[in-house]
């Protein structure tokens, strides 16, 4: 799918955010159709112009609002509608789920999160589609197979389970679109209102008058939350890459002993702090070529979770050994451990475990991690027992 391609419609009654979106849409390469300023005529040029995708205010002037707006378009012309709105309240955003959106941010939006929105939005609209087509041209069959039923029973029951395959990728889709809604909505939530809420205090500051250092208080906050957001936009979008097979694989040299050397210095210095962290590295492990980033990917997640589901002041490790095999990596924690249940099921993209709904998270860090060792041709063992800790151990070819 390329980005211009699609064509899109602002709905917005206040000209300068709309100008703003006017322009960010052009720079991320997508066809501007036209700017709306109220719901009249937001529908009027919907049925003129057939954007592929509306970008809707709720709080619009005209006969109804951008919800009312939205599901009169919905009705007679099936284009998605996404909600770009700065109201949070719940009603209204239980309201606006009765519409089928494909889409809810709250503003104020950066340009990457606008293009992300945009291309989840419409690829769920798209895979809709042709996952309406796919029911159509089923329920065809169907028809012509029971017309057919006394001398083709064979081939019908083979259809049949066809359909149900079908039937139950369709049900895994819907429920990964929804854990991605979910998971997307519930991690934004938290630092978009650190930065809506550091925003409004800077300018009370600025207006009275306060120290700067007060001001850059807050300053750091939204940077701060501003890097949550890059980060679970980048996890989100290298989660697209792995399912989708974009991702490339770049081997480059890499000094083992260096970069081991100063993982477990920022280690020690950073997440490491407060627990027992043991690492044992083989000495003089050499050169060999590796993909850096998915190296990365692997050991940051290893480690990153076994302080996360760790008590304070308990044991984490890191073994490092090399091998004619490549490289054996191993961590372990003293944690909460998981059920076999739960392993079974921590390499699913979005999957978290029930006992740890109350640990920050995503559900993207352990699918990151398998996908990474996939890439590397590397393999993956997990041992752990319920409230007695995990290991994980990693074997990863080396290329010299």
């Amino acid at each position: 799918m390329q980005e211009s391609n699609i064509s899109i419609l602002i709905a917005e009654d206040d000209v300068l955010s709309g100008k703003m979106m006017t322009i960010t849409i052009k720079k991320l390469g997508y066809t501007f159709t036209g700017l709306a300023t109220n719901t009249d005529v937001c529908i009027q040029m919907t049925e003129e112009l057939k954007p592929d995708l509306i970008l809707m205010d709720i709080d619009m002037p005209g006969k109804q609002d951008g919800i009312g707006a939205a599901q009169i378009i919905s009705d007679r012309f099936a284009i998605p509608i996404i909600y770009v709105t700065a109201n949070a309240e719940d009603s209204v955003f239980a309201r606006a789920l009765k519409t089928s959106p494909f889409g809810y941010v709250l503003k104020p939006i950066s340009k990457e999160m606008i293009r992300t929105v945009i291309e989840m939005g419409y690829a769920r609209h798209l895979l809709d589609i042709k996952l309406k087509e796919k029911q159509l041209e089923l329920k065809t069959l169907n028809a012509e197979l029971e017309e057919k039923v006394i001398e083709r029973t064979a081939e019908l029951h083979k259809n049949n389970q066809q359909l149900e395959k079908a039937l139950s990728r369709e049900k895994e889709v819907n429920e990964f679109k929804s854990r991605i809604v979910t998971t997307i909505s519930h991690e934004f939530r938290t630092p978009m209102t650190t930065i809506m809420s550091s925003t409004e205090l800077m300018e009370r500051l600025i207006n009275k008058d306060q120290p700067k250092d007060k001001v850059f208080r807050h300053t750091n906050l939204i940077k701060q939350s501003v890097s949550e957001l890059i980060e679970l936009l980048n996890d989100v979008l290298l989660v697209e890459k792995f399912d989708s097979g974009k991702y490339e694989v770049n081997l480059e040299e890499l000094d083992m002993d260096q970069y081991f050397k100063d993982l477990v210095f920022k280690t020690e210095i950073g997440i490491g702090r407060g627990h027992q962290f043991i690492p044992k590295i083989e000495a003089e492990l050499g050169y060999c070529k590796t993909d850096k980033k998915l190296l990365g990917h692997i050991l940051n997640n290893l480690l990153s979770n076994a302080f996360k589901y760790s008590q304070m002041d308990t044991k984490v490790g890191l073994s490092v050994l090399k091998s004619t095999s490549g490289l054996a990596i191993e961590v372990f924690d003293e944690g909460m451990g998981m059920s076999e249940e739960t392993v079974a099921m921590i390499f699913d993209s979005f999957y978290r475990a029930k006992t740890v709904t109350n640990i920050e998270g995503t559900g993207m860090g352990l699918s990151i991690l398998n996908n990474s060792i996939k890439m590397l041709n590397g393999e993956i063992t997990v041992e752990s027992t319920l409230g007695s800790g995990s290991k994980f151990k990693v074997q990863l070819p080396l290329n010299s």
